[in-house]
């Protein structure tokens, strides 16, 4: 294998040297050192990517807001009272303190706590204490114009009732960033308006980019989940597919074309004593299951009737946050509203699915150190922009492609 120097910098002191041309081999030191961490804020949390922030059933009345991170910058989702869907950095123009502490609500004017600096829902600021002083005794300056004091505001876009941020507002639109293929299955999927069915949230034990990895790679579901196909939990995919784009990645699988729109009876190894926990229905045209990466840091998925898009948050080199949002239709019955609170098992904290994730890659976190190497040359060193079967690990050479370009890094 062919090496580069290829170096991310910090100053005039090289901090990296990456160890491949072709993204088959990954240097631990992505996963571990806090220099390469602070890059990452900087020219990818902070650069011209996308978000997913929520979607309009997050915030569904004027005033309403939820309070998230990108990266290590904490942001607001907020529909102000004009009903414009916005978002905002969470720290006030004036001395940096958080202006909303709680996660969800309800707010017409949010004030900074430390000196009272009052903003709409927009962002713009709309009162100062003592703008003029008191008598005759200081205050700001004649010039001082609060619309030059906001605060900072990011780039909204929507897929029908998903949200998206961009910290760059010159950035290409997200509908031209994730291509016509992921652009339309957000579209399917979205087809009714949205409601919240549930939040969790967690943190793991790994670096954010071991995480998504593991959310890109096919390689592993049979053999970490075995439960799945055990238990015959999934139906015999008819079709499977994977689509790469800009550094998004999107793995697909339909029912069997059959006509049948129930989903397979159990007929794996073992049965389930309550077979109602998987009990389900075909609401997307026999599809099953997507696993949708949007680079950097977003995910949004369906599993049968469990649907979920994900904020993935990381907190230190070695510690990362997950928001995960559980959604259904509005117009949803009451078989279809218990079959996807009782999926919510497959996926959720306690769920087989994601206790076997999280644990793993807390294991690969407290295995690696600086100097090693990981090896991702499953399915060859190519990556397809698409193919149609899940053997192999294109779409994290997708991601890391995406990553030394995000971070400046040449291995040309």
């Amino acid at each position: 294998m062919s090496s580069t120097k290829s170096e991310i910098k910090s100053g005039d002191e090289p901090i990296i040297s990456w160890p491949s041309t072709d993204h088959t081999l990954i240097p631990c030191e992505v996963y571990l050192d806090q220099a390469i961490f602070d890059k990452e804020q900087e020219l990818i949390f902070r650069g011209p990517n996308w978000f997913l922030l929520g979607s309009k059933a997050d915030i569904p009345s004027p005033g309403d807001y939820l309070c998230t991170y990108i990266g290590t910058t904490p942001v607001v989702l907020q529909r102000a009272h004009d009903n414009s869907i916005n978002a905002y950095v969470n720290s006030c123009a004036h001395r940096g303190a958080r202006v909303i502490k709680e996660l969800r609500g309800n707010i017409k004017y949010p004030t900074c706590p430390y000196h009272n600096w009052r903003y709409d829902g927009t962002g713009k600021l709309i009162g100062v204490p003592l703008e003029q002083g008191v008598g005759d005794n200081d205050g700001y300056p004649d010039n001082f114009n609060k619309d030059c004091h906001g605060l900072k505001t990011l780039k909204i876009e929507q897929i029908k009732d998903i949200i998206f941020a961009n910290f760059d507002h010159d950035a290409t639109s997200v509908r031209e960033s994730l291509g016509k293929v992921f652009v339309e299955r957000i579209e399917n999927v979205c087809q009714r308006p949205l409601r919240i069915v549930g939040y969790q949230r967690q943190t793991l034990q790994c670096n954010w980019k071991i995480y998504l990895e593991g959310y890109r790679d096919s390689y592993h579901a049979p053999q970490l989940h075995s439960f799945i196909t055990q238990f015959g939990l999934a139906g015999a995919a008819n079709r499977t597919n994977v689509d790469i784009h800009n550094g998004h990645a999107m793995l697909s699988a339909w029912l069997p074309d059959n006509g049948d729109t129930e989903f397979p009876e159990q007929k794996g190894r073992y049965k389930l004593e309550d077979p109602s926990v998987i009990e389900g229905y075909d609401a997307l045209d026999g599809l099953q299951l997507t696993i949708m990466q949007i680079y950097p840091s977003s995910t949004f998925s369906t599993l049968r009737n469990n649907w979920i898009y994900r904020r993935i948050i990381p907190t230190s080199p070695t510690t990362t946050d997950m928001e995960m949002t559980w959604f259904g239709y509005e117009d949803d019955t009451e078989f279809e509203r218990e079959c996807i609170r009782k999926q919510t098992n497959l996926s959720g904290l306690s769920g087989y699915i994601g206790l076997e994730d999280a644990e793993v890659i807390a294991n690969i976190q407290n295995s690696i150190s600086s100097g090693d190497t990981s090896y991702v040359e499953f399915g060859g060193a190519s990556i397809e922009a698409s193919s149609e079967h899940f053997n192999s690990e294109g779409s994290v050479r997708s991601f890391w492609k995406a990553y030394c370009e995000s971070m400046n890094i040449s291995t040309s």
